[in-house]
Formats: structure tokens, C-alpha cells, sequence
């Protein structure tokens, strides 16, 4: 995979603090609609579905049977039905994978991917701009703010940011009149941005390789335990209840790192040892900046090394708990 040469300058942090509009490429779209759209969902994510309103966006895990995710989405609704982001890498995957499963349910799934634009928006500038132009901003966790066919999620972290979606010709143009005399950012700082607010992703690379546990999906509102059977809800379910996940998503720093990490690689200690996968990195200010899947025993280590380089354990919004695995763990189907 081609790997980033990291920036070693103070543009990543201005642009936090002075605004940005971003072009999404790498979030594809499924629209799933029909009378049986909600209850269909129900029984195949993570999340209630059926509890779901238009005034507020989720997060979701599709698992295999095994537990393991196939996929992370933000589940919008929609006039129309549902509207599942996910990253555009897995949908050549999932879509197939979904639709089996309708049987003679009546919905329909579509890749509405090439439809659709997708804007980060931060900085009050632009957030202005925006604001003037949708009428009002959604307030609070997750919040949504409907303009016509412009959909605005409120979005998690320390930074003040919004995500726009819409149809592709009217994003192009929003995008334009937002910019102003802000610069253009790049997906990448979108990203640097999930990572600090403990945003888990799952790629092509890192498909089937975790249980929600492992990428702090519960700790984040991703997993209901209270609701109805989904793929690999006996073994997530089994997890909560009877035992504590071995390994736990972490953030890390990698200062003095050349290149960016891609999901996948391996975060290794001073002894050689294995001590678990990159999530998701991006380039920050002072280096790339990680999550990371760590085996529980290594959580407190000092010696953690991603590509040869020294990491460090960075802060994330919420607490992590780990345990060693337990029985119910081990015995989990890999």
C-alpha cells in the first residue's frame, strides 16, 4: 500500500483553528428503503434501529457470524428510509452480503454512492457560511439538521465540525461558496480529527479482524445489548456479559515516524513482540497520529513501536478498560 510522507509543519493545526472545507472521497453510501427497511436493519446491525428518528445520526457494526466486523456505519434516516455511510472500499462486500438476506422482505438496497457528495466542515468561517446557508446548525451529540436535500450531522470531538451530505452536484456547489477565502483541507485531516474523537473505522484491510469490543463500539453508543438478535450477536453479547475483551482500541502519537501507517500494520514492543493492528492513522502536526487494536498487556507498555518508530499513548475522550482474555474470549470462533 503507498504510505504519506509526513508534513512537518504547523499547517495541519492552523487549519483546525482557522477553518476548512473538505471534499469526502472515501465514504461510499447505501440507501436501504421499503416497508420493511427498520425492521430489517434491526436484524442485522448492532444498533436498534428500530428506536431511530431523523433528529439524530448512529453509529452501527455489521458483524459476521463469527463477531467479527464486516463494517462500520453511521445509520441516517432518511424521508426515504435509511441512508448507511460507510467507508467505499467495503460496499463491492457488503451490498451483496446485505441483500441475501432480504429474502421476502420488502426493501430495497442500492449504492447511491456516485449520487451523493459528502463536506467536512470546520472552523467558524466556514461553519458560518454554512449556517447562512442551511438556516440553522443541529445542536448536540449526533444532532441532524435537515435543508431541502442537504442533510448536516453534528459531529463528536474537541474541534467544532460538521458533515454535509447531499446530492453531487449541489455538494459541488456548496462546497464552493463555503470556501471563501479558507483553504481547501484534506481527507486527511477529516481523519486526523476521528481519530482524536476515538472514531473506530474498519477497511478493506482490517475487514473481519476485530469484535466491537476491540474497537471500542459500546464505549461510543455502537452496540445495543438490549435488542434483538444480528449476525454475531451470541458472541458480542457473550463478551459483555460473561467476560472483558483481551485487546482495546488506543490512540497513539508516532513523533518521529517518516511515514504514515497504514490499517493493518502491525504496533509492535521493543522486544519484538506483537502487541496488536493500526486501525486508522493520519498525519498530525507533530507526526502521524494512530488508533490502534492493543493486546491488553501492552496497553501500559513504554516501548510500543509502529514501522520502527517509538510511540506514545495519547489521550482519548472517553475511558478504556481492558482484562486479560477470559474463557468466553478465548473460546470465540477467530
Amino acid at each position: 500500500m503507498t504510505q504519506t510522507m509526513v508534513p512537518r509543519d504547523t499547517a495541519i493545526t492552523d487549519q483546525i483553528q482557522n477553518g476548512a472545507v473538505i471534499r469526502l472521497e472515501s465514504p461510499g453510501m447505501l440507501a436501504v428503503s421499503g416497508a420493511d427497511a427498520r425492521s430489517f436493519l434491526q436484524a442485522q446491525l448492532t444498533q436498534d434501529v428500530a428506536a431511530a428518528t431523523n433528529a439524530q445520526w448512529t453509529l452501527a457494526g455489521y458483524c459476521n457470524p463469527k463477531g467479527r466486523l464486516l463494517g462500520l456505519c453511521t445509520v441516517v434516516q432518511s424521508d426515504a428510509g435509511f441512508l448507511l455511510l460507510t467507508r467505499r472500499d467495503l460496499l463491492d462486500t457488503l451490498l451483496p452480503r446485505l441483500r441475501m438476506f432480504v429474502l421476502r422482505s420488502k426493501v430495497t438496497i442500492e449504492d447511491v454512492s456516485d449520487q451523493h457528495g459528502m463536506l467536512g466542515v470546520i472552523g467558524e468561517g466556514p461553519l458560518q457560511r454554512l449556517e447562512e446557508t442551511v438556516g440553522s446548525m443541529p445542536e448536540g451529540p449526533r444532532a441532524i439538521h435537515q435543508a431541502g436535500d442537504l442533510l448536516v450531522l453534528n459531529q463528536p470531538g474537541d474541534s467544532r465540525r460538521q458533515l454535509v451530505i447531499g446530492p453531487t452536484a449541489q455538494i459541488s456547489e456548496l462546497e464552493a461558496s463555503l470556501l471563501g477565502d479558507t483553504e481547501a483541507g484534506a481527507e486527511s485531516l477529516w481523519s486526523l480529527m476521528d481519530i482524536r474523537a476515538g472514531l473506530p473505522v474498519v477497511t478493506s484491510e482490517t475487514r473481519e479482524s476485530f469484535v466491537p469490543q476491540q474497537v471500542n463500539l459500546e464505549l461510543i453508543d455502537g452496540v445495543n445489548f438490549k435488542k434483538g438478535c444480528y449476525p454475531g450477536q451470541e458472541i458480542v453479547a457473550r463478551m459483555h456479559y460473561l467476560g472483558k475483551p483481551s485487546r482495546r482500541m488506543y490512540r497513539l502519537r508516532v513523533p518521529m515516524a517518516e511515514q504514515v501507517p497504514a490499517p493493518g500494520d502491525s504496533v509492535t514492543a521493543g522486544d519484538g513482540k506483537s502487541a496488536g493492528d493500526v486501525v486508522i492513522a493520519a498525519p498530525g502536526p507533530d507526526g502521524p497520529e494512530l488508533l490502534v487494536v492493543l493486546k491488553a498487556a501492552f496497553a501500559d507498555r513504554q516501548d510500543l513501536q509502529v514501522a520502527g518508530a517509538p510511540a506514545e499513548i495519547a489521550s482519548l475522550p472517553y475511558a478504556v478498560s481492558t482484562g486479560e482474555a477470559e474463557e468466553t474470549e478465548r473460546q470465540a470462533p477467530q
